[in-house]
């Protein structure tokens, strides 16, 4: 009989990387899954062999938040032989009943620490992060670079698990030679500070320009844009038909407004995706790992998150799109099969 795992996130199960996870884990463990199912919520991408536990409401609801902590409650976390939370916020709204458990893993996505502005959590930073790394018997993190930024004394309990594509996620095709009117794919989560006022740019100077999306709509700009007449919209799919729809573009769109830590320090997915795909990426300078991106020649660096000029860079987007033929080269470099094992091991004890 396998061992036990409850598996807890504010999301209902169709993340790309609650996905990897999930896949992972269902070789070694009976899992129960627990999560937030919004109105707008569609699919259930989830395995059939995954029990399923859903709250229906709105994520930032604090009756929604009560409800999950009631019903991970009911489920007596302790009783399981592991615990995998998602995000430090979620981690402390719970830490009542974790501290109860006799194994829990911690994994960051988000760093409440790097987005928050609160002007408490900023104060009690180190008494916070104590109670959440503290009791946490495994950190995960996505880069080095974020395993950095933990406090030195947790380093030791914290290991690396990038956001590698599943291997079999895009057909490994060479593409051939692109021309025509220009196409970029927009997808993960669409608001306004991932780039829409970057597309809306390029909309306007292009006649010929059009989109493809797919994903997480998080505000009006982002509804906006999908009923552009040349914006077509997918809703949120797997990660395998994301993966076909980008290899049809010329460019997978991967910016960040550099506003806060959270999005300095991130770790996109779509950067291995587009190397899983063969499609590069538009990312914007600002952003640290713009640097790896510019080392290995991923995709195209823009100077800002939001240029004011873009004709040159329409220019440039097309006349190099044909530049990234080597990006296969690294596909079987760069994928989850390779890492996941470190995820299995941090809820083995």
């Amino acid at each position: 009989m396998k061992p036990s795992l409850l598996f807890i996130s504010i999301n209902d199960g169709t993340d790309t990387r609650i996905l990897k996870e999930i896949k992972s884990l269902d070789s070694y463990f009976e899992i129960t899954f627990i999560g937030i199912q919004t109105p707008v919520s569609t699919a259930d991408m989830l395995p059939s062999t995954c029990r399923k536990i859903f709250i229906k409401g709105l994520r930032r609801s604090p009756v929604t938040i009560a409800k999950l902590f009631f019903q991970v409650a009911q489920l007596c976390p302790w009783c399981f032989n592991s615990v995998h939370v998602v995000n430090e916020n979620l981690a402390l709204i719970l830490y009542p009943l974790l501290i109860f458990t006799s194994h829990w893993v911690l994994d960051i996505f988000d760093s409440l620490f790097l987005k928050s502005t609160s002007p408490l959590i900023n104060r009690f930073r180190v008494l916070t992060q104590k109670i959440i790394y503290g009791s946490a018997d495994v950190i995960l993190v996505t880069d080095e670079t974020r395993l950095n930024l933990l406090p030195l004394w947790s380093r030791k309990k914290a290991k690396v698990l990038p956001n590698y594509p599943l291997h079999d996620s895009a057909q490994l095709i060479t593409r051939g030679f692109r021309d025509g009117p220009l196409t970029i794919f927009f997808s993960g989560s669409i608001s306004r500070d991932r780039g829409i006022p970057f597309l809306l740019n390029l909309l306007k100077a292009d006649p010929e320009l059009h989109i493809h999306a797919a994903g997480w709509l998080y505000d009006q700009e982002a509804q906006a844009l999908m009923h552009h007449p040349r914006v077509k919209y997918y809703g949120v799919i797997h990660q395998t038909a994301a993966a076909q729809l980008a290899q049809q573009c010329d460019y997978i769109l991967c910016l960040y407004k550099p506003n806060i830590l959270n999005n300095i320090y991130a770790s996109p997915n779509k950067i291995y995706d587009g190397i899983q795909a063969g499609v590069p990426v538009i990312i914007n300078k600002e952003i640290l790992i713009a640097e790896f991106v510019h080392q290995e020649k991923l995709g195209y660096i823009l100077g800002s998150y939001n240029p004011e000029f873009v004709a040159d860079i329409l220019t440039d987007l097309k006349t190099q799109r044909n530049n990234y033929k080597h990006l296969l080269d690294f596909s079987k470099k760069y994928i989850w099969e390779k890492i996941e094992n470190t995820l299995i091991a941090a809820h083995q004890k």
